[in-house]
């Protein structure tokens, strides 16, 4: 008899992709952690600035194959 995750799986792999989607999103939510929240929100404000400080001329961009020393 297949377990309950198989079946869980079986199901959710049939449905189209945005449903798919959703239910990975609200999964994912379940297990995220207020430390995780925190990170994540500290992290938008942290882009936010940058992207800000970008905008009035105060850092330069890069091209990413500077920043992380390889071509993507």
């Amino acid at each position: 008899m297949p377990t309950l995750e198989k079946q869980l799986a079986t199901v959710a792999l049939a449905l189209p992709p945005r449903r798919r989607a959703k239910l990975a999103s609200l999964i994912l939510d379940s297990i995220e952690t207020k430390k995780d929240r925190a990170i994540a929100a500290a992290w938008a404000v942290e882009a936010e600035s940058r992207v800000k400080a970008h905008r009035k001329g105060l850092i330069k961009a890069v091209p990413v194959e500077q920043a992380f020393g390889f071509s993507v």
